[in-house]
């Protein structure tokens, strides 16, 4: 199973209900908003995309196919900016 974790290079913080992640060597800055930002702080640990998406609809009113594909593509997208990391279990 794959888990996706915030990368060690990256630091955060909330500003309001937003965040701003950092990503250390790179020196760019990321903002994050709305549900990116709900993504974000459910990273707060190692979770799979079932888990994040679970999560998401808890507190989103969206279709489970929907929110696995918008998740999914922004999971690649934090992946390729170096603000997270893939981990095998």
């Amino acid at each position: 199973m794959t888990l996706f974790q915030r990368s060690p290079q990256a630091m955060s913080a909330e500003v309001g209900a937003d965040v701003v992640a950092l990503h250390a060597e790179r020196g760019f800055a990321f903002g994050m908003e709305g549900v990116t930002a709900s993504v974000w702080q459910l990273l707060d640990r190692p979770r799979s995309l079932a888990e994040i998406v679970a999560g998401l609809r808890l507190e989103y009113d969206v279709e489970e196919d929907q929110c696995r594909d918008e998740v999914g593509a922004l999971l690649a997208d934090l992946r390729d900016e170096g603000l997270i990391d893939e981990v095998t279990e």
